[in-house]
C-alpha cells in the first residue's frame, strides 16, 4: 500500500516566469481566454500570480472582457486585501452571450496597468473584392480609448499595442478613438499579419493601397516610440507623420532613432 504524497509547491519565482512566458506568447483571442480561465483553476497562488501578470500587461481578447475591464479601473482598493479577481472570470466566459460580471471584486489594477493589447481581425472568412470588412474589435477600442481618457483612467499606462489580422493598412489612420489617445501613452506598436487561409489576391490588394495619405483624422504628439511590424514604407511614412514626436522607430526587429 502506498501512502500519499503532497506535490512540492513551485518557487513563487518559478511560477511567475512560467505565468509571465505563456501570456505573452502571441495567441489567438480564444486561446488567451482558455488561458485566462484555467489559470484561475489551478490554486491560488497560481491564481494570484497570474492577477499581477495580466494586470500589468493586459490584453483585451473580447468585447465583454473590455467592459470588465473597465469596471475593476473603476473600482477603488478596499481597507482588507480582496479575494483573487480571477475567480469571477469564470463567469465572464460561460455561455454564449459571454455577458461580464456584474460586481466586479475591487483591486488595484487601475495602477497597475503599464501596457494594453488589442486585436482587430477581420471577421469575414471569406471575404470577396466588393464585401466591407468587419472589424468589430476596432469599435471595441474606440470605446476603450475614449473612456480611459474621459475618466482619468489607468495613470501608469505606457504601451498601446494593436494587432491587426487580415485588415487593411488604412484602418489605424481612420480609427476615431486614436484622437482620444491618453497622453500618458508613450509608446505605439503596431503588428500586421495574414492568415495563411486569407486569399492571396486580398493580400496582394491591400499591400498595394498602402500609398501616402494626405488628410490624417488624429494626431498623437505624446507618442516616442513607435514599433511598426507587417506594414509597407508609406504607412510608416504616415504613421510618422502622425506621431510626430517620435525618437526611436522599431520597425521588424531593429530599431534606430528618429
Amino acid at each position: 500500500m502506498t501512502s500519499s504524497k503532497t506535490i512540492p509547491q513551485l518557487p513563487v519565482e518559478l511560477i511567475t516566469e512560467i505565468i509571465s512566458a505563456a501570456w505573452h506568447m502571441p495567441l489567438s483571442p480564444n486561446e488567451r481566454i482558455t488561458l485566462m480561465r484555467s489559470s484561475t483553476l489551478v490554486n491560488s497562488t497560481w491564481a494570484d500570480i497570474f492577477d499581477l501578470v495580466s494586470s500589468r500587461d493586459v490584453y483585451i481578447p473580447s468585447a465583454a472582457f473590455c467592459d470588465y475591464f473597465l469596471q475593476r479601473l473603476h473600482a477603488q482598493p478596499p481597507a482588507v486585501a480582496p479575494p483573487s479577481f480571477f475567480g469571477p472570470l469564470l463567469d465572464l466566459f460561460r455561455g454564449p452571450t459571454m455577458e461580464p460580471p456584474i460586481h466586479p471584486t475591487p483591486g488595484s489594477a487601475n495602477l497597475a496597468c503599464q501596457s494594453l493589447t488589442i486585436q482587430i481581425a477581420n471577421d469575414d472568412v471569406h471575404p470577396t473584392k466588393s464585401s466591407p470588412m468587419r472589424l468589430p474589435m476596432g469599435g471595441v477600442l474606440d470605446s476603450l480609448l475614449e473612456r480611459l481618457d474621459a475618466w482619468s483612467l489607468a495613470p501608469n499606462l505606457r504601451r498601446l499595442a494593436i494587432e491587426y489580422v487580415d485588415t487593411g493598412f488604412d484602418d489605424i489612420f481612420n480609427r476615431d478613438g486614436l484622437a482620444a489617445l491618453p497622453r500618458q501613452i508613450t509608446h505605439l506598436d503596431l503588428r500586421y499579419s495574414f492568415r495563411t487561409a486569407t486569399p492571396p489576391w486580398l493580400v496582394e490588394s491591400l499591400w498595394r493601397k498602402q500609398e501616402r495619405r494626405r488628410h490624417f483624422g488624429w494626431k498623437a504628439r505624446d507618442i516616442t516610440r513607435l514599433s511598426v511590424v507587417g506594414a509597407g514604407e508609406n504607412t510608416i511614412r504616415d504613421l510618422l507623420v502622425v506621431c510626430s514626436n517620435v525618437r526611436t522607430l522599431d520597425e521588424g526587429c531593429g530599431s534606430v532613432p528618429v
